[in-house]
């Protein structure tokens, strides 16, 4: 596999977890949201939300109840960290993480790539007392009207960052 073929943002098309006996379920619903984005430097990052959460009762997270925190918290994953492109699979390799204890860990996708959709396949986890795999299906993302960022009205700390990137680098 070519890092190249990876490297943009892919918007999430289903993600299910499917067992040997056939059966399966859709931990964040059947229409889960989210993005995978690969850059080339050789970081990633991943947000999934199921798509009927509740809107929440106020604005000030301080002030939301308990008892929402624990709807939002249920509905929602991501990590972000470095990976890397091997043969036949792609290691993330967690530095922030939702879950506290993903850090340093190293997540195992298998790619694969069909019609314009990578699908990434887990190894085989126990999940409610089931061996199942995880499959996350995603379609590559295009951004239509690009602006260019040097005509927006952060350019001149753009050209500023342009001309000392090496000793930002």
């Amino acid at each position: 596999m070519d890092q190249n073929e990876l490297v943009g943002c892919w918007k999430l098309v289903s993600l299910f977890y499917k067992a040997d006996d056939g059966s399966s379920f859709y931990p964040y619903g059947k229409k889960a949201d989210g993005n995978i984005i690969y850059d080339l430097s050789g970081y990633m990052s991943a947000v999934i939300a199921r798509t009927d959460r509740a809107a929440i009762s106020t604005e000030d997270f301080g002030l939301l109840r308990d008892e929402e925190k624990l709807a939002l918290a249920k509905g929602f994953m991501s990590y972000t960290g470095s990976y890397q492109v091997l043969n036949d699979r792609i290691l993330h390799k967690v530095e922030i993480g939702y879950i506290p204890n993903w850090v340093g860990s190293t997540f195992v996708r298998f790619p694969s790539f069909e019609n314009g959709t990578l699908i990434l396949t887990t190894p085989p986890v126990v999940l409610r007392g089931k061996s199942y795999a995880g499959y996350l299906i995603w379609k590559k993302r295009f951004v239509e009207n690009k602006t260019s960022l040097k005509n927006s009205p952060f350019s001149s700390e753009i050209v500023a960052l342009e001309k000392h990137s090496q000793v930002i680098l």
